[in-house]
């Protein structure tokens, strides 16, 4: 009898402290499902600095070290930047190797960082999200700076690329481009055990209305209805809803969100992403992530104001950006009573998660970014919050 209720006991005990964790299944694949999402977002830039060295066993080394810390702080996802551009930190048929991986754009792939950052990850119980920016081909507006066989070079006077000062990037509005990002996110479930796809926030990057002239006359020659703009986002919503269906149709338990920026109208009217959409519909993603890099006292977008703005709008799941990169900085667009909260106070990111931890609708926190973690009284003061909310 006794027995029988000391195993009973452990038997409990057992079933709790696996419940509060994130689980490896058998595909050594972690799942954050029905988990509060505690991620951090690697960038290319911050991948980079690992990768400069051109030696896999220093690359394992680091990251093993970086993700090992990360675990033990509480983080349960890294969510890596692994397709900053048209450009890939991983073995592709679409894509050359970074510039920003080993050095120039298309050089060859020494070792695999993704598959390395894979095995990493899931050796420390961390769920690992391939973070992609569909649309943008090079953040310089030089052709001369992309590889051979970068298919932009291709494509170059044939529409399907937008060409500003700020960069190059791919036109929504052409099948064939559609159709690039879908196959490039394939390969990356196909190929990666990885347990989530992340799209930025970039989509379209202009409202100028002679990108698309031809097609748009095109479209309505044939019958179209839809104004340039409801076109524009129908052009996108479309390309996500391709996205997440082939995400699901390779492999069912990844998970596909989107980190938009923070302004609905913004996402909805300059960049032409209908993000509540998204977010109130089947079939396009499985959370949205929004980018709410401000503090309490931000007099454009106060913190808790643009929160709860989400939580009203978003059905699917919904986690939050956080600003951790401002950390000590002046924050030089959140009005004269914001400029300095970041500056002076020590615990604004820790005082956000706190807050995040006891609104029902946000199932979790993104903190941007990796390298904002330092040995530091703001950061100190964050995995003490991330420690709490967890209790």
């Amino acid at each position: 009898m006794y027995k029988k209720i000391i195993l009973s006991i452990i038997m409990i005990f057992c079933l709790a402290g696996c419940a509060s964790l994130p689980k490896s299944d058998s595909n050594n694949k972690v799942t954050t499902q029905n988990a509060y999402v505690k991620s951090v977002f690697i960038t290319y830039y911050e991948l980079e600095s690992f990768t400069k060295n051109n030696e896999e066993k220093a690359f394992k080394k680091e990251i093993s070290k970086a993700f090992k810390e990360l675990s033990n702080k509480g983080f349960n996802r890294v969510t890596v930047q692994v397709r900053p551009c048209a450009d890939a930190f991983y073995k592709s048929n679409y894509f050359p190797t970074s510039e920003y991986c080993f050095g120039y754009q298309g050089s060859k792939l020494i070792y695999d960082p993704l598959e390395i950052m894979v095995n990493t990850a899931h050796k420390y119980n961390l769920s690992i999200e391939a973070w992609v920016n569909p649309y943008r081909v090079s953040q310089r507006n030089d052709f001369s700076t992309l590889a051979k066989n970068n298919i932009a070079l291709k494509w170059q006077n044939t529409g399907k690329l937008i060409v500003l000062d700020n960069g190059i990037y791919f036109n929504p509005c052409y099948s064939d481009v559609t159709d690039l990002i879908v196959n490039g996110v394939k390969e990356i479930v196909s190929n990666y055990n990885v347990d989530s796809v992340c799209f930025d926030d970039y989509f379209y990057p202009t409202k100028d209305k002679n990108i698309d002239k031809e097609e748009y006359l095109n479209y309505k020659n044939s019958g179209g209805e839809l104004s340039l703009f409801d076109w524009r986002r129908d052009n996108v919503n479309n390309m996500i809803k391709s996205v997440y269906s082939a995400v699901k149709s390779i492999n069912k338990s990844v998970t596909f969100g989107i980190s938009p920026a923070s302004s609905m109208d913004y996402d909805y009217s300059t960049i032409y992403a209908d993000v509540i959409k998204w977010s109130r519909n089947e079939g396009y993603v499985d959370y949205i992530c929004p980018q709410i890099y401000f503090g309490f006292k931000n007099e454009n977008q106060p913190f808790m104001q643009t929160t709860k703005q989400w939580c009203d709008n978003a059905i699917c799941d919904l986690y939050v950006a956080l600003p951790m990169y401002k950390s000590g900085l002046v924050d030089e667009y959140a009005g004269e009573s914001g400029k300095n909260e970041f500056k002076n106070e020590k615990n604004i990111v820790a005082r956000q998660i706190t807050y995040l931890s006891k609104t029902d609708k946000v199932k979790g926190y993104y903190i941007f970014s990796y390298s904002s973690l330092k040995d530091n009284e703001e950061t100190s003061n964050l995995y003490s919050a991330m420690q709490k909310s967890s209790e």
